[in-house]
């Protein structure tokens, strides 16, 4: 059986703008709304897994995968990214805010490849706290919600209930590579993870400050070129079985 949360629309704009009571999430934030799913994937013959025939927990259409010897940091003047990495770019106004609706169940997208169940995830941001504007245990009631827009609780760690939705927000003033994750290590460690990668063009690399990083790099490039090098000779999917982080 599949276990999944349902990763659900991402919002752009002021916390001030959104005003106080009820609000249209659909109505009040029309700049982008792009869709994720967490959740645990399904292969199939039209969906193959590609790392081992087994279920893996992930957002979107793929677990999150890495390549130890190529982060994210190193690739910081692409514009496109493999879909294993989860690469969701926000570039935004440093006065903008990020606003994410989380969910445990299918409402209101329907998922035909994963089975949706409840399931409780301790949801985790990398380089923010966020506001947390509504958390309920109940199933997401659809675009109108009633949000704690006075003095909202900031945390960097929010639960996803079971069978209900979280709706968190938070300004978009750090430029970098940002890991959003299940706190469940061995979630996180299957593939439910994506990096929001915030203003791209502003992230600042001092120079020289990656050469560490760059030597490190190299080295295991080397290494894991040598299939010889394996626990289990000649097999990547047995050598490295989680997402890599």
């Amino acid at each position: 059986m599949s276990h999944t949360s349902h990763w659900s629309l991402w919002f752009r704009g002021r916390l001030s703008d959104i005003g106080t009571g009820q609000v249209n999430l659909y109505q009040r934030f029309t700049e982008r709304a792009d869709t994720f799913e967490a959740g645990l994937t399904t292969p199939t013959k039209d969906h193959p897994t590609p790392h081992g025939n087994f279920s893996r927990w992930a957002i979107g259409e793929h677990p999150l995968w890495l390549n130890f010897s190529n982060p994210t940091i190193l690739n910081l003047n692409n514009t496109n990214w493999d879909p294993e990495l989860v690469v969701v770019p926000e570039n935004l106004k440093d006065d903008s805010w990020i606003y994410l609706l989380i969910t445990a169940t299918d409402i209101p997208f329907p998922n035909q490849n994963r089975n949706f169940v409840a399931a409780a995830h301790p949801i985790h941001l990398h380089g923010h706290d966020f506001a947390i504007l509504k958390q309920s245990e109940t199933p997401y009631p659809g675009p109108t919600v009633n949000l704690t827009l006075n003095n909202p609780p900031r945390r960097d760690v929010a639960l996803l209930p079971a069978g209900g939705y979280l709706i968190i927000a938070f300004k978009s003033d750090n430029p970098g590579s940002w890991l959003l994750h299940c706190h469940i290590a061995w979630h996180a460690s299957s593939g439910l993870a994506l990096q929001i990668l915030e203003r791209q063009d502003e992230v600042v690399i001092e120079p020289g400050s990656l050469k560490e990083t760059e030597r490190v790099c190299r080295n295991w490039r080397s290494w894991f070129a040598d299939t010889g090098n394996y626990w289990k000779a000649g097999d990547v999917e047995a050598f490295q079985d989680d997402s890599g982080i």
